[in-house]
C-alpha cells in the first residue's frame, strides 16, 4: 500500500455513504413494515446501540495504528489469520454483492425495464472495480466530492416535502409489540453501524490530523442517523403507514411527490441519486477492501483470485436472489446480520486478546 497521508474530515465523510446506503434500498421497507409507526423509536435506540459498536471499531482502528484490518490480524493471530481473513473477505463479498444486485434491481424496475439485468450488473460492478482498482485514497476523494452533493439533495428533498406532512400519520406512536421494536432497533443497529468497519482498510497512521478525527468520526454518524430518521420520518408523515408499508423503495416512492413550480416532473429521479451514490461509494470502499485483503492475506496480488471474486459477484445473485419481489427483502434481511455478528465478534476477540498480549509484555519487561 502506497505511503499516502489523507485528511481527517475527507476519510470520515465515507461514513455517510457506509451507515446510509443499506437503508434506503433494502432495510426501509423491513423496519417500516416491522415497527410501523414505532420505525422511529426503532431507529433512535438502533441509533444509540450502535454507538456502542461504533466506539468498538474506533478502539480497534487506533490499535497497532501503522497496520491495516488485514495485517492486524496477521500480527495477533498468526497461526489462524489466513482463515479470519478468508472469513472477513467473504463476508464482504456478499456485503458487495448484497448492494450491487439491490442497486440493479432497482434500476431495472424503474428506469431500465427493457435493459437487460445483466448488462445493469456488468456496468456497475465495471464502475466499482475500477474505482476500487485506483486505490482507497481516490474511493476516500470521490467520496468526499459527493458527500456534498448528497447532503444538497437531502435538504433539497425535505423541504420540497415538508408541506405534504400531515402530523396525524404519526399516531399512534406505538402501534406494534416491544418486542417488534427491540428487535428491530437491534436489526438496524447491525445494518448501521457494521459496515464502519471498512474504515480499517486504512492504517490510522496515515490520517494527517489525527487528533479532530474522533471529532468528525461521531459527527458523521450521527449525520447518518439524521438523514436516516428525517427520510423515515417523511415517508410516514406524507403517505401514512398503511400506504408507505406497501411499496418496495418506499422513500423513492415518497419522493415521486416533489413538485416544483409544477414545471418540471419526475425529480425524485434527481432526489433518489443521493442513494445512488451512497451505494457506488459503499461497493467501492467493501471492493477496495477485498482486493486489498486478498493481497495481503496471500502476500501478492493474485489477479486470478480477484477475477473470480469478480464473475462471483456477478452470477451469485441469479441462484440466491432469483424472486426479485416486494417479499424479497424478508427472505436475505437476517443473512447480512450474521455475517456483521461475524465481523464484530473477531473485533472484540482481537480487542481482548491485544489488551491480554499488552499486559503479558508489560509482566515480562
Amino acid at each position: 500500500m502506497k505511503d499516502e497521508k489523507i485528511n481527517s474530515f475527507i476519510l470520515s465523510t465515507i461514513l455517510i455513504s457506509l451507515c446510509c446506503s443499506t437503508f434506503y434500498g433494502i432495510f426501509s421497507s423491513y423496519i417500516i413494515n416491522s415497527s410501523k409507526n414505532s420505525s422511529l423509536i426503532s431507529i433512535t435506540i438502533g441509533y444509540i446501540l450502535s454507538l456502542f459498536v461504533a466506539k468498538l471499531f474506533l478502539s480497534f482502528y487506533k490499535k497497532k495504528e501503522e497496520l491495516s484490518i488485514t495485517e492486524k490480524i496477521k500480527y495477533l493471530f498468526p497461526k489462524t489469520s489466513t482463515i479470519i481473513n478468508i472469513i472477513l473477505i467473504l463476508c464482504s463479498v456478499f456485503g458487495y454483492v448484497l448492494i450491487s444486485y439491490r442497486l440493479t434491481t432497482f434500476l431495472s424496475n424503474q428506469y431500465l425495464v427493457s435493459t437487460p439485468k445483466y448488462i445493469i450488473s456488468i456496468i456497475i460492478i465495471s464502475l466499482t472495480c475500477y474505482t476500487a482498482s485506483k486505490g482507497f485514497n481516490t474511493v476516500i476523494r470521490v467520496s468526499y466530492i459527493t458527500f456534498f452533493i448528497s447532503i444538497i439533495i437531502f435538504f433539497f428533498d425535505f423541504i420540497s416535502l415538508v408541506s405534504y406532512i400531515d402530523l396525524e400519520n404519526y399516531l399512534p406512536l406505538i402501534n406494534v409489540s416491544y418486542k417488534d421494536i427491540i428487535t428491530s432497533s437491534i436489526i438496524f443497529m447491525f445494518y448501521f453501524s457494521s459496515p464502519i468497519i471498512y474504515l480499517n482498510i486504512i492504517p490510522y497512521n496515515k490520517i494527517i490530523n489525527k487528533d479532530s478525527f474522533n471529532k468528525f468520526y461521531y459527527i458523521m454518524i450521527t449525520t447518518s442517523f439524521i438523514i436516516i430518521f428525517i427520510s423515515t420520518f417523511t415517508c410516514i408523515g406524507v403517505n401514512g403507514i398503511r400506504v408507505t408499508e406497501l411499496f418496495d423503495y418506499p422513500i423513492y416512492s415518497t419522493l415521486k411527490r416533489i413538485r416544483l413550480f409544477s414545471a418540471l416532473d419526475s425529480l425524485e429521479n434527481i432526489s433518489i441519486s443521493a442513494w445512488f451514490l451512497f451505494i457506488i461509494n459503499t461497493a467501492n470502499m467493501m471492493l477496495t477492501y477485498i482486493f486489498s485483503a486478498v493481497k495481503e492475506t496471500f502476500n501478492n496480488k493474485n489477479t486470478i483470485i480477484n477475477l473470480i471474486i469478480i464473475v462471483t459477484s456477478f452470477v451469485i445473485p441469479n441462484f440466491i436472489f432469483a424472486n426479485n419481489n416486494f417479499n424479497e427483502s424478508y427472505d436475505y434481511i437476517y443473512i447480512p446480520i450474521i455475517f456483521a455478528g461475524i465481523n464484530i465478534s473477531i473485533i472484540l476477540l482481537y480487542l481482548v486478546k491485544y489488551k491480554f498480549f499488552q499486559k503479558k509484555r508489560t509482566y515480562s519487561s
